[in-house]
């Protein structure tokens, strides 16, 4: 008898482009004491993004579990889906209920793009430049003017001015050392997150379409408020800056808190949009009018904190882990379950205390894990200043 070829899940290479950060990193020192207060309060957490270094090799791994029908990472019982929520807390920025970034305008206004960069119109103009099929400012730039402001103190301008650099070079990049209408556009319009989520779902899902063990560790959250439909829409359309794609915030409700009970319905976890901007501006515009109308859902719907997940959806995200050839037998659990305990033999008060306890034990553990991280980075942090101050 003949023997059986094994099925084996067609896998995609992605590559990493790093920008060159050493202008920015330079820039980033001169934010101290109670201007980088000022900084965070005005513009968020950028300079903790800044810190960030993406380490390709557990990110080419992770990508690799990534789900295009869900639109979410899909493990042996669990799914991760980057949230518009999750965003808001790691860039500290608040999302607007509001229509997001559609598109840059047909014509450049040197005023507002002047005002907000606290630069003069004429300066503007004069070094407004393009590179590729974009226009904007060159980081080199900049750099120099914010250098400038430095040096006169002139904080305010300075914080604005990093600020676009980092928006255009770390969240929205287009073109190297380049600072695009883009990402101007987004900054100060001061709503970036549904722009930057929608741009990681769609380089994600656009290059997996062509072409060890991960543990998730969560942040402890409090999210409250979870944005669920737009409009017409059951799922979140997302609008970047090259295309927009849909996303299923009812697989992310478990990392969020919420008790996943079942399996979500069709119509949520459904491919309602994916498509390039330029290619249908009809459906792009349908897409911005959408966000006019958002559907919120809170703990009063859907119910008090409880991050565990039902039977129920255990077994359809096993089902789709054998749809999708991952490797669930070599692999452990993403997050351990409380214990099945049947009510009929335990008093209910005794089965929620023992669930209670878990997930408190579990969170505990998370936050040592957390603080550990931090004091590695800061460690790293000082090792880097260290050996710049001992070539200097």
């Amino acid at each position: 008898m003949a023997a059986v070829p094994e099925l084996k899940r067609k896998t995609c290479t992605y590559s990493f482009h790093r920008e060159p950060l050493t202008p920015l990193i330079e820039l980033r020192n001169f934010v101290t004491g109670g201007n980088q207060k000022v900084f965070v309060d005005q513009y968020g957490d950028l300079l903790t993004l800044l810190k960030m270094v993406v380490d390709p090799v557990p990110l080419q791994t992770l990508l690799q579990f990534y789900d295009p029908e869900l639109r979410c990472f899909t493990f042996q019982d669990y799914q991760l889906a980057p949230t518009l929520e999750e965003y808001s807390i790691l860039m500290n920025v608040p999302i607007r209920y509001q229509v997001p970034f559609l598109d840059v305008p047909k014509e450049v206004d040197f005023r507002v793009v002047a005002r907000a960069l606290h630069l003069s119109i004429k300066e503007v103009s004069d070094n407004w430049k393009s590179s590729g099929d974009v226009v904007g400012l060159p980081l080199k730039y900049l750099v120099r003017m914010a250098k400038e402001e430095a040096k006169k103190g002139n904080w305010e301008a300075f914080h604005a001015q990093l600020a676009i650099m980092i928006y255009g070079v770390v969240l929205f990049p287009s073109m190297p050392n380049f600072v695009d209408f883009a990402a101007v556009t987004i900054f100060f319009r001061g709503n970036p997150v549904p722009t930057l989520l929608a741009d990681t779902y769609y380089a994600i899902h656009s290059r997996h379409g062509k072409g060890g063990a991960i543990r998730w560790q969560a942040y402890r959250m409090d999210v409250h408020n979870v944005i669920m439909s737009c409009g017409e829409f059951r799922n979140v359309p997302l609008i970047g800056t090259k295309g927009c794609i849909n996303y299923n915030p009812v697989l992310s409700l478990r990392q969020l808190g919420f008790v996943m009970n079942g399996r979500p319905v069709d119509a949520e976890i459904a491919e309602s949009v994916y498509f390039e901007k330029r290619s249908d501006p009809a459906r792009l515009e349908r897409v911005g009018k959408a966000w006019k109308t958002i559907g919120v859902k809170d703990g009063a719907v859907l119910g008090k904190k409880f991050a565990i997940a039902m039977p129920d959806y255990i077994e359809w995200v096993k089902s789709r882990v054998e749809t999708l050839l991952l490797p669930y037998d070599r692999m452990e659990s993403l997050q351990e379950q409380p214990p099945l305990i049947l009510s009929e033999s335990v008093p209910a008060e005794h089965y929620k205390q023992a669930l209670m306890e878990n997930r408190r034990l579990k969170e505990n553990e998370q936050d040592t894990q957390m603080e550990l991280y931090k004091a590695t980075a800061d460690k790293l942090n000082l090792a880097h200043q260290l050996k710049g101050m001992q070539e200097s």
